[in-house]
């Protein structure tokens, strides 16, 4: 019984000595060494896990129908369908060629900012294409509306030139006489200024009042 208790004690220190041995005989791993091998078992743990969630292309939902390239074009090409905005209320300036040229041209570019319809009575020397010529003369490249329209001066009782009128476009109907109706249009009679014109009925003009200020706005370029 003594002999193998001593002959267990002699292996277990016999081995003993050859573990101490083993690691002292083995190299010592440097701070930098250690670094650098936890970061290899990091992203290689890393870069098992990623291919593993990765999803494949194969399960991505396909479009039934696929477009060409000409077909996107021109469907993107084709300009958005907007809403036609009808005006509510017509300006027209009723003026002659008996009046002053300056003051024809001064009518004719404020005409030009506040959209106003250039209403003559008639024709200048009874024909057409002398009247024309003069128009011609005139608006040169201004953009303006300009008409020969004799009615147009009974249905808004416009005796004297140059007149201002903010109109409905329907101030003539159920009238018999080819007058408008009183109170569909509002008319400003006088040499004056379309901002002046405008700035008035603004102010006593309650039922015309925001249709005037819409068009005095174009004369000097704001909101409309």
């Amino acid at each position: 019984m003594g002999k193998n208790f001593v002959i267990r004690a002699l292996l277990f220190s016999s081995l003993t000595l050859l573990a101490q041995q083993a690691c002292a005989d083995a190299p010592v791993e440097t701070p930098l060494e250690r670094s650098n091998r936890v970061l290899k078992e990091v992203n290689a743990q890393f870069e098992q896990h990623r291919r593993a969630d990765a999803p494949k292309l194969d399960n991505f939902p396909k479009p039934e129908v696929t477009a060409s390239p000409s077909e996107l074009a021109q469907q993107f090409s084709k300009p958005p369908v907007l809403p036609i905005v009808t005006a509510t209320h017509e300006l027209m300036v009723f003026v002659s060629f008996s009046m002053p040229p300056e003051n024809l041209q001064r009518i004719v570019l404020e005409s030009e900012k506040t959209g106003a319809h250039i209403v003559f009575r008639g024709f200048k020397g009874d024909k057409m294409m002398e009247m024309s010529k003069h128009i011609a003369n005139l608006i040169g490249k201004h953009r303006v509306e300009v008409s020969v329209n004799p009615p147009a001066f009974t249905q808004y009782q416009v005796t004297n030139v140059p007149a201002l009128v903010i109109a409905l476009p329907n101030a003539s109907e159920g009238m018999d006489n080819g007058c408008a109706q009183a109170t569909r249009y509002v008319k400003v009679t006088g040499d004056v200024g379309q901002d002046y014109a405008l700035d008035l009925i603004e102010r006593q003009s309650p039922q015309f009042a925001s249709a005037a200020q819409v068009f005095n706005r174009r004369i000097g370029g704001g909101l409309q």
